[in-house]
């Protein structure tokens, strides 16, 4: 009787040592991995957001990281965050429709998915499409981009930074502006777009 008592004990013992050494393992994997893709910034704000009733880009860029040795293919999309969970002083966004993350091809060209090749980076753009509405005015709101990295035949667990944007608009509406200034408002989006991966590739080559 106390032979099987001592062997189920020991029978117990090696489970829960098995499961805890399968989840510190996983644990480490899954940490290691994420190093390998990043997401930059994970967190800021966009101040003065005018509500233009058009597409505004906003003057932050993403930098996401593929640093593995194979190319990755990596989506971009939007959430609203959960109201228990944004930042203090913030609300969660009204419509998430009103976001727009996209990626930068080499060809200037926005897309929402994108192979990474491997040791680079791309960059993203978000762009605002609000209502020119009065009530949307002093608003302070949060809203996540998730980036996730699609995992290779045999890999366990998808990565998925998240980067928490809050937003804060501008007080006033701004003056109604004409067709040629909402293309500028596109166009300096694209140029700045293009300077920034222009500096970044300077600047790994240094």
């Amino acid at each position: 009787m106390f032979r099987r008592t001592e062997m189920k004990s020991a029978l117990i013992f090696l489970s829960v040592f098995s499961f805890l050494a399968a989840v510190l393992i996983t644990s480490s994997v899954l940490a290691q991995e994420e190093g390998t893709f990043t997401v930059s910034p994970g967190d800021f704000t966009a101040r003065k957001v005018p509500p233009t009733g058009y597409a505004y880009t906003i003057p932050q860029d993403l930098v996401v990281w593929n640093r593995d040795n194979v190319e990755r293919l990596a989506s971009i999309t939007v959430e609203v965050p959960p109201e228990n969970m944004v930042s203090p002083g913030y609300e969660p966004i009204p419509n998430e429709n009103w976001v727009h993350p996209f990626f930068v091809t080499p060809d200037n060209l926005f897309v929402s998915s994108i192979l990474i090749p491997e040791n680079s980076f791309v960059l993203a753009i978000i762009s605002l499409d609000m209502p020119r509405w009065e009530n949307l005015t002093g608003q302070k709101w949060e809203v996540w981009i998730p980036v996730e990295r699609q995992p290779q035949p045999g890999e366990i667990g998808v990565l998925r930074p998240t980067v928490r944007m809050k937003i804060e608009t501008a007080e006033e509406l701004p003056a109604e502006g004409t067709e040629s200034t909402k293309y500028l408002v596109i166009a300096v989006g694209v140029v700045s777009v293009t300077v920034a991966l222009g500096l970044l590739v300077w600047s790994r080559r240094r």
